[in-house]
C-alpha cells in the first residue's frame, strides 16, 4: 500500500514543537472574562449561607454564579446522547455538597488572577453532615441521605451456564483491590464558552471526546434548543477518558450565559486532581474452578465499585466490567455481580480501556494463582482456555472474528525467551538474597465499537475542489495521538491521491456530521471504514461526471491517481481538477458525496504482554528490566504511532501497578499534587518492545482493528504478575508500592519465624 502501514508524524507536530498550536487555554476572544471556582472544603454538608459581598467588591470582578442563583436542574455528567437512561444527581453548583472539591460557585472577572483572589473572599456557612470515605461505611448506612435515589445501586447480575458440581475441581479464590488513580494528562481541564444574548446562541470550545455529547447535555441543562448550542473540539493534550464526561463545560456555559460574554475556565493541576474525576476504586471477590489439566470450568465474581460523590458512569462502568470478560476466554459457567456505592470522595469515571484493564487485572491474577495451584506454566494455562478465531462472545452473541490471542501468546513466549528466562531467574533468585526477579504474562482483549450493545454509525462527506484536492468532512476527536493524520492516510489510500491533497478537521456541531463520539475504540474501525466507502462513492461520482461531460460509457472509465480516463478512447482523459471545474461550469454541479455506514461486526482484539522485573526486598522498589507487547492489530495504519501508543500505555499501566494512588485523608481531603502522586518518570521507563500481528480479515479499513485502549488493558496485570513471581506472593492490592511490598515481606517473615 502507498500510505497505510507506513509512518507519518501527527498532523500538528510542527505546531506543537514550535509552540504555535492553539489549545483552549490559549484562546483569547473579544471581551473575554475569566472564571475561578469555589470548592467545598468539607466532605458532606449543606451550604446554609453564601456571603459574596467582599468578593463582588474585589477589583475586576464582574459577577458570581453560584448554587443559589443558577439553574437547579440536575444532570448526569456521563450523558452523551438524547434520552439516555441515567440517574441525575448533580447540579452545575451544589448547595448539598458531597465531597471536598464539590463546586459551589464561580467568580467571573476581567483577569484570572482577580477571579482566583476573589474566590478566597467568599464566606461559606455549612451544616456539616456525616460522611463516608469507603464503600464499607456507606453499606453500613452512614450516608443514606446523600442522594434522594440512595447510596447503593445494583449494577448487574450476569449468569451464563450451570455452576459445576464436580468436587474434584481445583478451586482458587482471589481478592483484588484497585486504587483511585488520576489520568494526569499533560493538559489540565479547560473550557471556553461564549453566549450571544442577541441570538440566544451558546458556543463552547473544549478538548473533548464527543462534541455532540456536550451539545446534548448543555442543551438539556439550560433548556436550549440543540440548534442554539455549538460545540467545537479544540486541540487536546491527552484524555485517557478524562475528557469524555462533562465537568467544566456546564460551569463555563452557566457563567457565559449569566454575563453574555465569553468566559474561559482553566483548572490548575490541583483542581484537576480534586474536582474532576479519576478511575474508580474497586474490590473484587473471585472464585475460579479448574479441572486438573487446567481447563477452566467456571468463574464467580463479585464487584463493589466506589462511585465517589456522584453516580456519573459508575452503574454502567460496574456493569461493563462483567461484559468485557466475555471476549478473551471460554467459560462453561460464568457469574458476575456488581454494585456501585456512593462515597464522599472524588467522583469516579472513565479511564483508558473503559473497564477492560480492571477486569483483566482481576482475572489474569486469578489465572496466575490457578497456574500456581495446578503446577502449570501461566502461558500454557492461558492457551488451554483462550478463545480462537470464529468463537462467539457468549454475552453478545457476536462472533469475535479473526481473533489472534493464542498466536500473540505463542509469539510472545518465543520472542521474550520465556522458558530460558524462567531457568535463568530461578538461578538468579537462588544466588541473591536482596534482589529477586520474576516474569509475568497477561492477555488483554477489547472491542472495536459499540455493536451490538448500542447504536453505532458514522457519516463522511467528501467534496472535490477546483485544484483536484478533496475536502473531507467527518467528526473526529484527536486526543493528540494522530487520529487526523491516520484518517488522512486512509482517505489518500482509498482515493489514490497524495496525502497532502486530502484535508480534514475535527468535530464541530455546526458543520461536521452527527456522531456518537470517540468511545469504545470505534474511531478507526467504524469511522475509518466509512471513509473508505465514501472514497469509493466519490470515485464512482467522478465516473458519472466524466461520462456526462465526455458523452462516454461509464463502464469504460477508470479512476487512477488524480485522473479519470477511458480504456477505449485515449481522448477521454480528465484530471480531477478539470472534472471539478467542468462540472461547475457546464453541469452547474459541485462534485460531492455523502456516505453513511452502520457496522454489523465487532471482532475481538487482543494483546499479550510480557514483563520481567527485579524487586529490591530491602526497600520494596521494583524495576522493570524488560517488556514485550504483542498485539493482534489486523493492520497498523500509522505504524510508529501505533508503537508509540503501546509504549505510552505500558508506562501508564506500569505506573498504576507500582505507584499511582490518590490518597484521601481521614478528613476527606484528597491529595492534589504531583509531589505526592507518583508517576513513572522517563529515566525509570523500561525499554518496551512492540510487535504486531497483521493479517487483516476484518471489516475495518484495510483490515485494521483498534489499538488505543487494548494496548493499556494487559499492562498492570503483567507487571503485578511479575512481582508476584519474583516474591512467590499472591498480592493484588494495587498499587504494589514499596510500602505494600515491604509490609508483605515483613508479614511473611514473621509467619515463617512463628512456624
Amino acid at each position: 500500500m502507498r500510505y497505510v502501514g507506513k509512518s507519518y508524524p501527527i498532523h500538528d507536530a510542527q505546531q506543537k514543537a514550535s509552540g504555535r498550536a492553539v489549545y483552549a487555554g490559549d484562546m483569547e476572544l473579544k471581551g473575554m472574562l475569566y472564571g475561578a471556582v469555589l470548592f467545598s472544603t468539607i466532605p458532606h454538608g449543606i451550604v446554609k449561607k453564601l456571603d459574596c459581598e467582599e468578593a463582588l467588591a474585589y477589583p475586576g470582578v464582574v459577577d458570581i454564579a453560584h448554587c443559589f442563583n443558577t439553574t437547579q436542574k440536575e444532570y448526569n455528567r456521563y450523558q452523551s446522547q438524547f434520552g439516555q437512561d441515567l440517574i441525575y444527581t448533580e447540579r452545575v453548583f451544589n448547595s448539598h455538597v458531597r465531597f471536598v472539591g464539590d463546586r459551589i460557585a464561580c467568580v467571573i472577572a476581567e483577569t484570572e488572577e482577580a477571579a482566583r483572589e476573589a474566590v478566597k473572599k467568599i464566606h461559606v456557612e455549612y451544616e456539616e453532615l456525616p460522611y463516608s470515605l469507603t464503600p464499607e461505611d456507606t453499606l453500613k448506612g452512614v450516608i443514606d441521605n446523600v442522594h434522594p435515589a440512595g447510596a447503593v445501586f445494583e449494577a448487574t447480575e450476569i449468569t451464563h451456564g450451570e455452576k459445576p458440581e464436580d468436587t474434584n475441581l481445583v478451586t482458587v479464590k482471589t481478592t483484588t483491590d484497585l486504587s483511585r488513580i488520576n489520568h494526569v494528562c499533560m493538559e489540565t481541564h479547560v473550557c471556553v464558552a461564549d453566549y450571544d444574548k442577541y441570538k440566544g446562541e451558546l458556543t463552547i470550545w473544549s478538548p473533548n471526546q464527543t462534541v455532540y455529547g456536550i451539545r446534548t447535555l448543555i442543551g438539556d441543562i439550560f433548556e436550549m434548543d440543540y440548534s442554539k448550542v455549538r460545540v467545537i473540539k479544540t486541540t487536546m493534550g491527552g484524555s485517557f477518558g478524562a475528557k469524555q464526561e462533562w465537568v467544566l463545560e456546564p460551569v463555563a456555559a452557566a457563567a457565559a450565559i449569566r454575563v453574555g460574554k465569553p468566559v474561559k475556565l482553566v483548572y490548575n493541576r490541583t483542581e484537576t486532581f480534586v474536582s474532576t474525576y479519576g478511575r474508580s476504586p474497586m474490590h473484587f471477590e473471585t472464585e475460579c474452578m479448574f479441572e486438573k489439566d487446567g481447563t477452566l470450568k467456571g468463574v464467580d465474581s463479585d464487584l463493589t465499585l466506589d462511585a465517589g460523590a456522584y453516580l456519573g458512569n459508575s452503574i454502567n462502568y460496574a456493569r461493563t466490567v462483567g461484559h468485557k470478560m466475555s471476549r478473551g476466554y471460554t467459560y462453561p459457567y460464568y457469574r458476575f455481580h456488581s454494585k456501585a456505592v456512593i462515597t464522599n470522595t472524588i467522583v469516579s469515571g472513565a479511564f483508558r480501556g473503559w473497564t477492560s484493564p480492571e477486569a483483566t487485572i482481576m482475572f489474569e491474577h486469578s489465572l496466575n494463582m490457578g497456574a500456581k495451584a495446578l503446577g502449570m506454566d501461566p502461558i500454557d494455562l492461558r492457551l488451554k482456555n483462550v478463545m480462537h478465531p470464529g468463537d462467539v462472545d457468549f454475552l453478545s452473541g457476536t462472533p469475535i472474528g479473526n481473533f489472534r490471542a493464542a498466536e500473540a501468546l505463542e509469539q510472545g513466549r518465543d520472542h521474550f525467551n520465556w522458558n530460558e528466562r524462567k531457568e535463568e531467574i530461578q538461578k538468579f533468585n537462588r544466588e541473591n538474597k536482596r534482589y529477586k526477579r520474576g516474569l509475568g504474562v497477561s492477555l488483554g482483549s477489547h472491542v472495536n465499537g459499540f455493536y451490538p450493545s448500542k447504536t453505532d454509525y458514522a457519516r463522511v462527506d467528501m467534496r472535490l475542489t477546483e485544484t483536484g484536492s478533496v475536502e473531507m468532512n467527518i467528526t473526529l476527536h484527536d486526543h493528540g495521538c494522530g487520529t487526523v493524520v491516520a484518517f488522512q492516510m486512509i482517505a489518500a489510500e482509498a482515493l489514490g491521491i497524495p496525502m497532502e491533497k486530502v484535508s480534514l478537521g475535527e468535530g464541530d456541531t455546526r458543520y461536521t456530521p452527527l456522531d456518537v463520539g470517540c468511545f469504545s475504540s470505534r474511531t478507526t474501525y467504524v469511522q475509518g471504514q466509512a471513509v473508505i466507502l465514501c472514497a469509493e462513492a466519490l470515485k464512482d461520482r467522478l465516473k458519472d461526471q466524466v461520462s456526462v461531460l465526455a458523452n462516454t460509457p461509464k463502464e469504460d472509465l477508470v479512476v487512477e491517481n488524480d485522473r479519470v480516463y477511458s480504456k477505449k478512447d485515449p481522448a477521454v482523459n480528465y484530471t480531477w481538477s478539470r472534472i471539478a471545474d467542468d462540472s461547475q461550469q457546464i453541469c452547474k454541479q459541485e462534485v460531492f458525496v455523502s456516505k453513511e455506514y452502520i457496522p454489523d461486526t465487532n471482532p475481538g482484539v487482543a494483546g499479550a504482554h510480557f514483563a520481567m522485573v527485579e524487586v529490591d526486598t530491602y526497600t520494596g522498589m521494583t524495576k522493570i528490566l524488560d517488556y514485550l507487547a504483542v498485539h493482534d492489530i489486523g493492520q497498523a495504519i500509522n505504524r510508529e504511532m501505533c508503537v508509540a501508543q503501546t509504549q505510552g500505555a505500558v508506562i501508564m499501566g506500569a505506573g498504576a501497578a507500582l505507584l499511582e494512588h490518590v490518597v484521601t485523608k481521614p478528613n476527606g481531603r484528597p491529595m492534589g499534587s504531583l509531589k505526592d502522586y507518583h508517576l513513572i518518570n522517563s529515566f525509570e521507563a523500561p525499554n518496551v518492545r512492540v510487535e504486531f500481528i497483521e493479517d487483516g480479515g476484518t471489516e475495518g479499513p484495510y483490515g485494521a482493528k483498534s489499538i488505543g485502549e487494548v494496548c493499556h488493558t494487559p499492562v498492570t496485570a503483567a507487571v503485578v504478575a511479575a512481582v508476584n513471581d519474583a516474591l512467590d506472593s499472591d498480592m493484588n492490592h494495587i498499587p504494589l508500592t514499596p510500602d505494600v511490598i515491604c509490609e508483605y515481606l515483613a508479614d511473611k517473615e514473621k509467619k515463617e519465624r512463628e512456624q
